[in-house]
């Protein structure tokens, strides 16, 4: 993994807005440089710092409610255009129909803790490319946009392979209401051994996977 690749990944799984991370990078970028150009090799600098996801966390840890707040802010607009994409997909007949979101914890339709053990669980089958178990958990409009086989070679054309899952990061669940139709939304940031990949799902009423994003 070259210098750039791993602050990149570093970057992905803070919980800052983007100028902070944009600032942590460069950080790491000239630290990771020093410690080269001093004679340290570029794999032990990088054992040194831990995988992504624990160097991340140890950034994470440390900054106050104020950024917390100025991040969430910012992931939630980040958020609104990533659900508008998915829902115009599915439902273009009402893509110009704006959805109304709600905080899920007081859903009367969606339980936030099966939501995000359903994400959860669908995440590991596509992890383990188990793409018919996907398959199987869709809904009726779903199936006609997604099947095991683009599952499959949506999978392939990563940049690389995932390598094996190694934790799962903080899970942000909400609530969308459309032509009178709910849905429940998770995305989280998983980090796998080679890279960290950022799933959006989406489920309708009936717990029905309804959208299935990767990035």
């Amino acid at each position: 993994m070259t210098a750039e690749r791993y602050t990149k990944e570093v970057g992905r799984l803070l919980r800052c807005r983007t100028s902070k991370k944009k600032e942590i990078r460069n950080q790491l970028l000239s630290e990771i440089n020093s410690a080269v150009a001093g004679g340290e090799a570029l794999d032990d600098v990088l054992k040194r710092m831990g995988i992504p996801w624990d160097c991340a966390s140890r950034y994470n840890d440390q900054f106050d409610k104020v950024e917390r707040k100025a991040a969430k802010r910012e992931r939630v607009l980040k958020i609104w255009g990533i659900v508008l994409l998915v829902i115009a997909v599915l439902f273009a007949a009402v893509y110009w129909n704006l959805p109304k979101w709600g905080e899920i914890s007081e859903s009367t339709v969606f339980s936030e803790e099966r939501v995000c053990a359903e994400a959860q669980e669908i995440i590991r089958l596509y992890s383990d490319n188990d793409f018919e178990a996907v398959t199987a958990r869709m809904n009726d409009d779903m199936k006609q946009v997604l099947n095991a086989a683009t599952l499959q070679y949506m999978k392939s054309q990563m940049k690389e392979e995932f390598g094996e899952l190694l934790a799962f990061g903080n899970l942000y669940a909400s609530e969308a209401k459309q032509n009178g139709r709910y849905y429940a939304m998770v995305q989280v940031s998983v980090s796998y051994a080679n890279m960290s990949v950022v799933y959006t799902i989406t489920f309708d009423a009936d717990m029905k996977l309804a959208g299935f994003y990767i990035k």
